[in-house]
């Protein structure tokens, strides 16, 4: 999916499209206090989710970091909040790019349509929006437990090895070679994470944002 798409995803499940339906989730009346885009990432870069981040608020809604209905989820999911003065940010951001969702300039971007460049001035925002979002991810993967990985990845090589006749001593050798190697790769990544993670956090810190809020 592309940015512009998913900004239109946004305007159209908030009620900011000039439509009249809206999302259950996402009342639009005037004078709602609570107004909200609820997405995982649907890119596999956290980067371009950071742009999107960046877009959002210009059109008024606001990155808030992991939607605390869905904490549960295996699916890390994160939440947009509308801000008190997102009409207005809206239609500034709408006479500056006009046509951003029909292939015209989305705001902060270069004109040309891919790759999606961001320009010089709003690049440190989206750098700080993309720590912020990493951050959130690194501590929703982190919150999954790896007791059923370790459990299920012998598990299947064990299954693998009786479906195709090879449970002997060669087999249950390599299997447990493969699902060893399996489970130092997930404890290495769990490692990465959390040395990402802090390195994300210092630079939030340097910048003066504390977060999570």
């Amino acid at each position: 999916m592309s940015l512009r798409r998913h900004l239109g995803k946004l305007l159209r499940e908030t009620g900011e499209d000039g439509r009249s339906s809206g999302s259950p989730r996402t009342p639009i009346a005037s004078g709602e206090a609570e107004v909200s885009f609820t997405t995982e990432v649907p890119w596999p870069s956290l980067w371009k989710f950071a742009q999107f981040a960046y877009i959002a608020e210009q059109y008024g809604y606001r990155y808030s970091g992991l939607d605390p209905e869905l904490r549960d989820s295996s699916t890390p999911f994160f939440v947009f909040r509308r801000l008190p003065d997102a009409r207005e940010r809206a239609a500034r951001t709408r006479e500056q790019c006009p046509g951003a969702l029909e292939r015209g300039r989305l705001p902060g971007m270069r004109a040309w349509p891919v790759p999606v460049l961001t320009l010089s001035q709003a690049r440190s925002e989206v750098k700080l929006l993309h720590a912020r979002i990493a951050m959130d991810y690194y501590d929703a993967l982190g919150r999954q437990r790896m007791r059923p990985w370790l459990i299920g990845i012998p598990v299947v090589f064990l299954l693998f090895l009786l479906v195709n006749g090879e449970l002997h001593g060669t087999g249950l050798r390599v299997a447990a070679g493969m699902a060893a190697a399996l489970l130092v790769a997930l404890a290495a990544s769990r490692v990465f994470m959390r040395r990402r993670r802090a390195a994300h956090q210092r630079l939030l810190e340097r910048s003066g944002v504390r977060w999570p809020p």
